[in-house]
């Protein structure tokens, strides 16, 4: 029995250094996205941080063709290759998914300045925000790539600091300069997070360099483009979905309401992340773990994989909900201003309820999708996006962000429904913390 544990203790001690690893790069990029917000809100004020957000959610679905589903393809690939030592293949998938980037990037910008030209995209207001973001197109592209082959290669830690650590901190200090210099616009505070992305590309691809194995380089790429491209479908379009879903009650919301609901909804959806943070690191650190488990045909760690990571998170979710829950409107006055209390606390509730359904239900998406069981995946978001949207179209004209708050969560817990019974009858595991 003493042999056993140890065993087990061996498997699962990197997993646990893996999500304090990861933790520790939340720990310090939470406050700083955070600190990013509160700037953001405080100097734009209500009007023009609700362009702002608007624009920045378009540019979520804008990235989607060029990187959705890449980081959790490479993430796959590059543990399978890198565990059975086909360098050939693992540098192959790599140059494949740059190309990709670049190739699929350049489609959606020459789309937009044709559209830009043709007089198709209106240029007043919010929309005239859009020449700068689709910059941003190709560059978060490259960092998505980054980001899956570090993760692949078992660094997840490494894999999400360029993003969840450096880019905050340079983007605040660059805003916290521009807002001692002259007054802040949202076309400012987007041209800096240009120049912030593509300096953080830089240092990420540094690292790369760095970690990559030797081995590989003496090795001639290989490739299996089909097979690549019908795996990465499934992954891309549960991303898309996945990035709709989380996007389309901001963009709604602008289209139907005023920018200062769009600013209310954006604080409330900053304070409920929060409760999702604990899941989100789960989902960040055991992907390759479920490769190997699910291959292996481990029922048992599977089962205890799930348990843990959902009980973990919830552990760490629930005083945080509570907190927001009782304590939210003097939390969103000290940190955002009183502009936002009245309009956004509501919303805030609402959120937080939905973040703790999906967090105590556990990762059951991404264990489905490293399974290889990722249609259903995209059956169960593609779901929620149709409920979102009818949920959305009926409750935002009448009450605005409380209506948008209502349809993302009718969202989160359609998916986590729908995953749920999947994972009992696919995976043979039981959901969440049971």
């Amino acid at each position: 029995m003493l042999a056993r544990f140890q065993e087990k203790y061996k498997e699962q001690h990197p997993l646990l250094r893996s999500f304090l690893g990861v933790g520790g790069m939340y720990i310090l990029g939470v406050p700083l996205g955070l600190a990013i917000n509160i700037l953001l809100a405080r100097q734009l004020g209500p009007t023009e941080f609700g362009q702002y957000s608007f624009i920045v959610s378009v540019l979520a679905l804008l990235v989607m063709p060029v990187s959705g589903g890449l980081p959790q393809l490479l993430t796959r690939e590059i543990a399978r290759f890198s565990q059975s030592e086909q360098w050939g293949l693992y540098r192959g998938v790599i140059k494949a998914a740059h190309a990709w980037v670049l190739i699929v990037a350049i489609i959606v910008m020459v789309i937009y300045y044709v559209f830009h030209i043709a007089g198709i995209i209106p240029t007043e207001s919010k929309w005239a925000l859009l020449s700068i973001i689709v910059l941003l197109v190709p560059l978060q592209g490259l960092n998505a790539v980054r980001n899956g082959t570090i993760k692949g290669l078992g660094l997840p830690a490494l894999a999400e600091m360029p993003l969840q650590t450096i880019q905050p901190l340079l983007y605040l200090s660059l805003l916290g300069v521009l807002s001692l210099t002259a007054t802040m616009s949202a076309a400012q505070a987007l041209w800096a997070q240009v120049v912030v992305t593509a300096i953080t590309f830089l240092i990420a691809s540094v690292l790369f360099q760095k970690i990559s194995p030797s081995t590989a380089k003496t090795f001639v790429a290989e490739y299996r483009v089909f097979s690549w491209l019908r795996s990465l479908l499934p992954f891309a379009l549960i991303s898309l979905v996945g990035t709709f879903n989380a996007q389309i009650v901001i963009v709604l919301l602008g289209l139907m309401g005023t920018d200062e609901a769009v600013g209310a909804l954006r604080v409330a959806d900053r304070g409920a992340q929060l409760v999702a943070l604990p899941l989100a690191l789960v989902n960040m650190v055991i992907g390759p773990y479920v490769v190997r488990v699910w291959q292996s045909n481990d029922r048992e760690t599977l089962q205890s994989m799930s348990r843990k990571a959902s009980r973990g998170a919830l552990l760490l979710a629930l005083p945080v909900a509570i907190i927001l829950i009782f304590f939210g409107k003097s939390i969103i006055g000290v940190a955002f201003g009183e502009a936002y209390v009245e309009s956004s606390y509501l919303a805030l509730a609402i959120l937080v309820c939905g973040q703790l359904i999906n967090v105590a239900l556990g990762p059951l998406g991404l264990m489905l999708s490293m399974a290889g069981k990722e249609r259903l995946t995209l059956y169960s978001y593609i779901a929620s996006v149709l409920i979102t949207f009818v949920v959305a179209f009926v409750l935002i004209p009448n009450y605005g962000q409380v209506g948008a708050a209502l349809s993302a969560v009718s969202g989160i817990v359609s998916v986590k429904i729908v995953t749920a019974v999947a994972a009992v009858r696919l995976l043979k595991i039981r959901p969440g913390i049971l």
